[in-house]
């Protein structure tokens, strides 16, 4: 969910990895760039019911504040299993809740939460089906090398 720069890497490694099938939702992305993957882009309510996995990747806007809720998870293929690295506010804490008390949603890893730090009241925090980490995903030493290359680039580029 989301094929921009993370999103379509992490479609990329899916396939190679083996993936039987891996496809896209972003109503931003470009059609040729997927082609170019073998990744088909679906509509919204096409990835909810035929996914397995939902790796998020998209950012927080007005279109997308909330938008798994209780209706996109009373769409979703029973038994989905969602990673959250995108922003917090893309899944509605509650309904993420509601979706795992009733199966629907077998499993979830959080990187972020709607509100942050997540209170220690948060029920998810605790959940045996519920891995959380401290919006840390970024945190490697090899994210860290690559945005300090960045920034380098970025600098050098302006004084120039």
């Amino acid at each position: 969910m989301g094929f921009g720069k993370v999103g379509s890497e992490v479609a990329r490694r899916g396939l190679g990895l083996g993936f039987a099938k891996v496809i896209a939702y972003d109503p931003y992305a470009s059609a040729s760039k997927a082609a170019a993957l073998g990744v088909p882009l679906v509509t919204f309510d096409e990835a909810l019911q035929q996914a397995d996995f939902f790796s998020l990747h998209m950012p927080l806007t007005e279109g997308t504040k909330g938008i798994f809720n209780d209706s996109a998870f009373a769409k979703i293929k029973r038994g989905a299993r969602i990673v959250n690295v995108a922003r917090g506010g893309v899944v509605n804490d509650e309904a993420l809740e509601r979706a795992l008390d009733s199966g629907a949603v077998a499993q979830a890893a959080l990187d972020v939460f709607s509100k942050e730090p997540p209170p220690a009241s948060n029920p998810l925090i605790n959940r045996p089906d519920v891995i959380c980490t401290p919006h840390l995903g970024a945190s490697t030493t090899e994210a860290q090398e690559g945005v300090s290359l960045e920034i380098a680039s970025a600098v050098c580029g302006a004084l120039r």
